[in-house]
């Protein structure tokens, strides 16, 4: 369990420093809905987004 939980570390040290690449930025997205539905009345909507990578 030891020797898991070191490997697990260090592969995250590694994915960290950018050894597998160039750090990507996260790109984040919301999107907000008001609306009328005539049998239940006003609503909203949130969405929200966060996307890594290409």
């Amino acid at each position: 369990m030891k020797l898991l939980l070191v490997a697990f570390a260090g592969l995250m040290a590694l994915s960290a420093c950018g050894v597998d690449g160039v750090p990507l930025k996260p790109r984040y997205s919301a999107q907000t809905t008001v609306g009328y539905n005539s049998s239940t009345g006003p609503f909203n909507k949130t969405t929200l987004g966060v996307q890594f990578g290409g």
